[in-house]
């Protein structure tokens, strides 16, 4: 179990770990000119701008599901269509963050022109980097689990689909999975994605590698919180991989804690970590028995805590009748699909 904490009393901002050591990180401690690369604290906010901006996206996509109207046939009066791309990006983004991670780790290493090599974890490997292996075992796990989506869509002519379960009355049982206290949430709506793929069967539906039997998806209450909680993971980690650089070759230790007072930020992340805290701990049946990250914001006297246990534990199970409702392709050639759940 891992907990984080960022507080804007001590901290200065919310920003994962790393931002404040690149940001305060003293210039002959970096390489990047030689490299012919930006400097880390540019790359770093730049790649954590695009991440954040992608979360603010989906966040406003789901408010709009959310409170959208159900018209005089029973169908959500607001199409789904726009989520699957915003998703996207923010997998895009994601991918593209732990590669800029990479990236600073070779920028704090002296140039090597021995080394002749394109890809940078090949470089990072060569030259034996006192940062790398450390940082690469540690996040691993979570690159892994959402590259092959990412890979899929970009090489495989993967699509992602959209899907909605609801329930419009008092249908829903939730219960706490520790105390097993009973929730009735009305209007229920539980967000989510899946990746298209081609089924052994020969239908369209779930891609059989992504999800369960073909049959699941991936609720955004559940994804977005763990996406956000390894994003300061994979800062705290990369701090430690600065600082153990730092200290191998410039025999200097950096302090632990650096303060650092954010106000050009072109996204609100105090605002951000408020909206995934407090999206509802509902999420699919497959989901139930997975740990999800616990994510607590709190504001207080003009300052704000953000506090995070990774990877968390199982929040909520639930029970009762839902609409299922999606919005797909089929192909004239291959008409028949497999719905999630069904």
């Amino acid at each position: 179990m891992m907990n984080l904490e960022r507080k804007t009393h001590r901290d200065g901002n919310l920003h994962p770990k790393a931002f404040n050591c690149l940001k305060l990180l003293d210039e002959s401690f970096t390489y990047h000119n030689d490299h012919t690369q930006r400097h880390p604290f540019s790359i770093y906010s730049r790649s954590i701008q695009k991440v954040m901006q992608s979360f603010n996206a989906v966040l406003d996509e789901i408010d709009q599901i959310s409170t959208a109207l159900f018209n005089a046939d029973g169908n959500l009066d607001y199409p789904l269509k726009k989520l699957p791309d915003l998703q996207k990006e923010l997998l895009y983004a994601l991918q593209s963050h732990i590669d800029d991670c990479y990236r600073i780790l070779k920028v704090i290493h002296p140039y090597n022109s021995n080394v002749n090599e394109i890809f940078v974890e090949s470089w990072l490997d060569k030259v034996k980097h006192p940062g790398y292996k450390d940082f690469h075992n540690e996040i691993k796990r979570y690159r892994d689990s959402f590259a092959p989506i990412v890979n899929k869509i970009k090489h495989n002519g993967g699509q992602l689909r959209p899907i909605m379960m609801y329930s419009r009355g008092r249908g829903l049982v939730a219960r706490t999975v520790d105390k097993g206290i009973q929730i009735f949430p009305k209007n229920a709506r539980i967000v989510g994605y899946f990746l298209e793929g081609m089924q052994p069967n020969g239908r369209i539906g779930p891609d059989c590698e992504i999800h369960l039997d073909g049959i699941t998806a991936i609720s955004l209450n559940r994804d977005l919180r763990y996406h956000f909680a390894n994003l300061y993971r994979v800062g705290d980690h990369l701090r430690a991989a600065i600082a153990r650089t730092v200290r191998h070759f410039h025999e200097i230790k950096l302090p632990r804690h650096v303060a650092f007072n954010d106000t050009a930020s072109q996204y609100d992340i105090e605002s951000i970590a408020e909206r995934v805290s407090k999206l509802p701990p509902l999420f699919f049946e497959n989901e139930f028995s997975k740990k999800t990250p616990d994510i607590k914001f709190h504001r207080h006297n003009g300052n704000a805590d953000l506090i995070l246990e990774v990877p968390g534990s199982q929040y909520m199970t639930w029970e009762g009748e839902v609409m299922i409702y999606s919005e797909i392709q089929v192909d004239a050639v291959c008409p028949y699909y497999q719905l999630p759940y069904r």
